[in-house]
């Protein structure tokens, strides 16, 4: 059911990730060129697409969001549910290391003598990480509730 606090945290998950697609994870600058991080792609400023490696990260997260999303619509599975955050966790540390992995090999790679920073995208895998971590609390205590009440 939606109104269950942890399909709230779920829900948090899905926008986090969706926030995510959307905007720089890093922006290196020089003096005549730019290098961004998406999402999806590693972007030159002479309008280059570099997909690959960095496209992965985005269909990660559309698995994490239609995972998140498939955790909701089991509200009656509390099981389910738990196995179901603990491979969203295991998932966003994943992802949280392959995009610091990602922008590592960027900065050495492109624009030497440039000035880089990380942008606002690289919060959102670690709200969503926090949000599924307190939904798999909620669910955890929920499963104590249902145990307890079954005991009497």
């Amino acid at each position: 059911m939606i109104q269950r606090i942890q399909s709230l945290y779920l829900g948090i998950v899905c926008m986090a990730m969706a926030a995510f697609l959307n905007v720089s994870v890093w922006v290196k600058v020089s003096l005549d060129r730019i290098c961004t991080i998406k999402p999806y792609a590693l972007i030159l400023s002479t309008d280059q697409y570099i997909i690959f490696p960095y496209g992965c990260c985005a269909l990660y997260c559309c698995y994490l969001m239609g995972t998140a999303v498939y955790a909701i619509m089991r509200h009656n599975h509390r099981k389910l549910q738990l196995h179901l955050t603990t491979h969203i966790s295991l998932l966003l540390i994943i992802l949280g290391v392959a995009i610091w992995m990602l922008v590592n090999k960027a900065n050495r790679g492109y624009l030497p003598n440039g000035y880089s920073s990380y942008k606002v995208g690289i919060v959102f895998p670690f709200i969503a990480l926090v949000a599924n971590l307190l939904a798999r609390h909620h669910i955890q205590k929920d499963i104590r509730l249902v145990n307890e009440d079954s005991l009497r």
